[in-house]
C-alpha cells in the first residue's frame, strides 16, 4: 500500500472553543440577515437532492437562510409530498411547495425512492405524515412569480438543482395578478444570483450536463433570457463527481434512528448507482459565501441547444455575469464530503439514552464520567464524520447536549482532553494499519496561519490531520510520546509564527465565518503560551526536524531556519493590548460581529494581565458597545 503521510496540525496554544450552539444543529450564529432563497429541485431521483434540502433546513435553524419555497420541476405528485414528508420530518412544515405541472415527461428515475410516499406501517398509517394535498399546489413558474414580486428589489438568491423547465416557463411568462412586470423583467428586478448545477468547463467536450440535457429546450430559453444583470454561478459536474459519500458511510451516520426518510431510501431502494454529491455544492456556494470554492473569472455562458450533446460554452470576459466552481483535490473533495456527513448526523428525535439527549448541564467531573460511560459511542460518532481531521474544536461540540457553548470551553477542558486521547489513538492505529508511519505537527499560536502554512508545505493531501490539541501542560510531549510508541517514526514540527495583531484579524476573520471565536483575554493567554516552547521542544526531543514557517503580517509563510524560530518573540506588552482592544472596539462598532457572538469575541477583558488605565477605558468602551448593540437587537 502507498504509504501516506500523517500530519498533525497541533498548536500550542489552547485549543479554539468549539462552534457556540445551542438547540441548534448546527452554528446558530446570525452572521448576517438570512438570505431569501428559492430551491427549484428535481426531488425525487437523485439523491444528492435529499442531502441539499437537509442542509438548507440546518441553514435555516442557524438563521442563515429565509427559504421563501420550495418549486419541485420534476413532474409528479409524489415528488411534492416527498418534500412535504422531509419538510415536516425536519420540523418545517410551513415551508411552501410548487409543482411543475407541465415539464419534461417520464423522466428518467436514477432512484425511484419517491415511492417512498406510499409506505405504511403496519396499522395501516402513513410510514411518513405528510400534510400537503398535491392537488392544490400552484404552478410552479406562477409560484416563481408570487414569491418575487414580494420580494425586495435584488434580494432573491434562487438555487436551481433541478431542470429549468419552471424558469423557462417564467422567463415567457407576462403581467399577471402579482406583477405587471413580464418574467424576465421580473427576475431581472428582484434577484440577486442563480446557482445552477449544470456544465463541465475544464475538458473539450463542453458538455451541459444530465439537468440541462433532459430538458435541452428549456436551458436553451433560461441561458438566452437571463437577465445580465443577476450574477450567475455554476457547479459543474466535475466538481462533485469526486465527492463520494457512501452508502455504507450514509446508513454509518444514520445507525443513531431506526425511522429516517434518507435511512429507508438506502435500505429500501438500490442506490449504488454512481451517485454524487453534485448538488450539495450550489447549496453551500449561495449560503456560505465564495470563499467555500474556488472560482473562474468573470464571463458569459452560451447554451448549444443539442439535445442530449447540448453545449455549455464558456467565453471570459470581466464584464460578464457568470462564474464557475473550479474542482479541487481529494482532500477539498473529502472535506465537502465531511460536511455533509455532519449535517446528516444532526439528530432531531434523540432517544433518552443516546449521546444526542439534551441532559442536564454537566461540567468538570460529571462530564469526565458522562463521557467515560459513552466513549465508544462518543468515539464512533466523531469517526463516522471525521475522515482524516481531528479537531479538538469539533470534539468539544459533541459536548453540547451537555451545556457546551464554546464560550465555557475551560468546563469541558478535562473531558475533552480525555476523548480526544480516545480518538487521537484509534485513528493513529487505523493509519498504521493503512501504512502510515509519519507525523508531521504544525503548531502556533491561534489564528498564526498554520493552515496557510500547511498548504505551502504541500502537507494538507496527507492522510491524518489533527488541527489543534487540548490544552494541557505536557499534552503535547505525551502525544510525540504516544505516536512513537504506535509506531510512528519520522516525526517532523513545522512552528508557524504570526504577530499577535495579525492573529486577532485573522481571528475576527475566521469568527465570520465559522461563528468560533476565542475571546481576546484567551487569544492574548493562548498567545503568550508559546514563549519557550519551542526551545523546550528542543531539548526534550533532539532528534525531530523541525521546518519553520513566519506568517508575520500574513506576508508568509516564509521558511526560517531553526535559529530564527528561536528568536521569536510571544511578549505581549501593554501598549499591544491596547491597540488589540482598539481593533476589538472597530469590529464590535462595525458591525463585523454577529450579535450571538459579541460576548465571545470580547471575553473578559478586564482579566488580560497587563490592562493598563488606557486599556481599561477602551476595554470599558468595547462592553458599552456590546450592552448597546444587544440591548438595540432585543427591542427589535
Amino acid at each position: 500500500m502507498k504509504k501516506l503521510s500523517v500530519i498533525l496540525l497541533l498548536a500550542f496554544a489552547c485549543a479554539s472553543p468549539g462552534r457556540a450552539q445551542g438547540i441548534s444543529y448546527g452554528n446558530y450564529h446570525q452572521l448576517r440577515q438570512p438570505i431569501p432563497i428559492i430551491l427549484d429541485t428535481d426531488f425525487g431521483s437523485c439523491t444528492d437532492d435529499l442531502f441539499s434540502i437537509v442542509m438548507l433546513y440546518h441553514y435555516i435553524e442557524d438563521g442563515l437562510v429565509d427559504l421563501k419555497g420550495i418549486i419541485v420541476d420534476r413532474e409528479g405528485d409524489r415528488n411534492a409530498v416527498l418534500v412535504d414528508i422531509f419538510n415536516r420530518y425536519y420540523g418545517h412544515p410551513d415551508i411552501p411547495i410548487a409543482l411543475e405541472r407541465n415539464g419534461v415527461k417520464n423522466p428518467f428515475d436514477f432512484i425511484p425512492y419517491s415511492r417512498l410516499v406510499d409506505f405504511r406501517k403496519p396499522d395501516g398509517d402513513w410510514l411518513y405524515p405528510r400534510s400537503v394535498d398535491p392537488g392544490k399546489l400552484p404552478e410552479g413558474y406562477k409560484f416563481y412569480r408570487k414569491l418575487l414580486s414580494e420580494a425586495e428589489d435584488n434580494s432573491v438568491v434562487v438555487i436551481a438543482i433541478g431542470m429549468m423547465t419552471c424558469l423557462s416557463q417564467l422567463f415567457g411568462s407576462g403581467a399577471d395578478e402579482f406583477s405587471p412586470l413580464d418574467g424576465v423583467e421580473l427576475f431581472g428586478r428582484k434577484v440577486k444570483s442563480v446557482y445552477v448545477q449544470a456544465g463541465h468547463f475544464d475538458g473539450n467536450d463542453n458538455f451541459s450536463g444530465y439537468n440541462m440535457r433532459t430538458a435541452s429546450s428549456a436551458a436553451a430559453v433560461f441561458y438566452d433570457m437571463l437577465p445580465s444583470n443577476v450574477d450567475l454561478v455554476l457547479s459543474p459536474t466535475n466538481v462533485g463527481e469526486t465527492m463520494d459519500y457512501t452508502s455504507e458511510d450514509i446508513l454509518t451516520d444514520l445507525s443513531y434512528t431506526a425511522l429516517h426518510p434518507i435511512k429507508t431510501v438506502y435500505t429500501q431502494f438500490d442506490c449504488e448507482v454512481g451517485q454524487r454529491m453534485w448538488d450539495t455544492n450550489c447549496v453551500v456556494n449561495a449560503v456560505l459565501g465564495d470563499g467555500e470554492y474556488n472560482l473562474s473569472p468573470r464571463g458569459w455562458v452560451k447554451y448549444v441547444d443539442r439535445g442530449e450533446a447540448s453545449q455549455m460554452i464558456f467565453t471570459p470576459d470581466p464584464a460578464g455575469n457568470a462564474r464557475y466552481q473550479l474542482p479541487g483535490d481529494t482532500f477539498f473533495a473529502a472535506e465537502k464530503v465531511m460536511d455533509i456527513r455532519r449535517h446528516t448526523r444532526m439528530n432531531r428525535y434523540p432517544a433518552p439514552c443516546s449521546i444526542e439527549a439534551p441532559q442536564v448541564q454537566l461540567t468538570g467531573t460529571d462530564a469526565v464520567g458522562w463521557v467515560r460511560e459513552r466513549m465508544d459511542q462518543l468515539t464512533d460518532k466523531y469517526l463516522g464524520a471525521a475522515g482524516n481531521k481531528l479537531d479538538p474544536g469539533e470534539v468539544l461540540s459533541l459536548f453540547r447536549p451537555l451545556g457546551f457553548t464554546g464560550t465555557n470551553a475551560s468546563d469541558y477542558s478535562e473531558a475533552g482532553l480525555l476523548l480526544y486521547m480516545n480518538i487521537f489513538d484509534r485513528m493513529v492505529e487505523k493509519a498504521l494499519r493503512e501504512g502510515v508511519h509519519d507525523l508531521t505537527i504544525v503548531m502556533g499560536p491561534p489564528s498564526s496561519g498554520k493552515s496557510t502554512a500547511v498548504r505551502h508545505l504541500g502537507l494538507d493531501g496527507s492522510g491524518l490531520i489533527c488541527d489543534g490539541v487540548p490544552e494541557g501542560e505536557g499534552v503535547l510531549a505525551a502525544i510525540i510520546n504516544g505516536a512513537r510508541q504506535h509506531g510512528m517514526d519520522i516525526i517532523t514540527v513545522v512552528p508557524a509564527y504570526n504577530d499577535i495583531h495579525s492573529c486577532l484579524k485573522n481571528s475576527l476573520a475566521q469568527g465570520r465565518v465559522t461563528g468560533r471565536y476565542d475571546g481576546l483575554d484567551r487569544l492574548i493567554e493562548a498567545y503568550r503560551s508559546n514563549e519557550g516552547q519551542l526551545l523546550r521542544l528542543h531539548r526534550e526531543f533532539p532528534d525531530i526536524a523541525i521546518r519553520a514557517v513566519d506568517c508575520s503580517r500574513n506576508r508568509g509563510p516564509r521558511p526560517v531556519s531553526s535559529s530564527q524560530a528561536l528568536k521569536w518573540s510571544y511578549k505581549v506588552g501593554t501598549a499591544d493590548i491596547d491597540n488589540l482592544l482598539t481593533a476589538l472596539l472597530s469590529a464590535v462598532n462595525d458591525g463585523q460581529i454577529g450579535m450571538s457572538s459579541l460576548r465571545a469575541a470580547a471575553g473578559d477583558l478586564y482579566s488580560v494581565p497587563g490592562l493598563g488605565a488606557k486599556g481599561r477605558a477602551i476595554a470599558d468602551a468595547v462592553n458599552a458597545s456590546i450592552d448597546e448593540a444587544l440591548k438595540e437587537y432585543i427591542q427589535r
